[in-house]
């Protein structure tokens, strides 16, 4: 799946991105809003894409050419991310584990530390 302008058919990449909403739906009817600005033509457009559909488009850029070393490096990985690696990390936020990892961090970081 790739996503396009819909003016000038320009393929939309991942720093085409301004907005990124994500709905939650108990029955995992999930929703993700994707507001973009067309790099080509300056058009901005919205799209609303299933949890199917933005897992696809995640795989897709992050496994093919669009991979920024920012990105590698953000992910921790020596290779591809799997569709097993993206569900893992949608069960981690379900559960608010690397939320309280990353309150965590806060906390262990705003203290001062002991100079002995």
């Amino acid at each position: 799946m790739t996503l396009r302008c819909r003016r000038c058919d320009t393929p939309i990449g991942l720093d085409d991105f301004i907005y990124i909403a994500y709905y939650p739906h108990t029955m995992g009817a999930n929703r993700i809003e994707v507001q973009y600005e067309c790099a080509q033509c300056g058009h901005r457009g919205t799209r609303t894409l299933t949890q199917a559909a933005w897992d696809e488009l995640m795989l897709r850029y992050l496994e093919n050419d669009e991979r920024t070393v920012d990105e590698w490096l953000a992910t921790q990985q020596l290779g591809p991310i799997t569709a097993e690696e993206i569900r893992e990390v949608r069960r981690a936020l379900r559960h608010e584990n690397i939320l309280e990892s990353l309150r965590e961090w806060e906390r262990t970081r705003d203290k001062p530390q002991n100079m002995e």
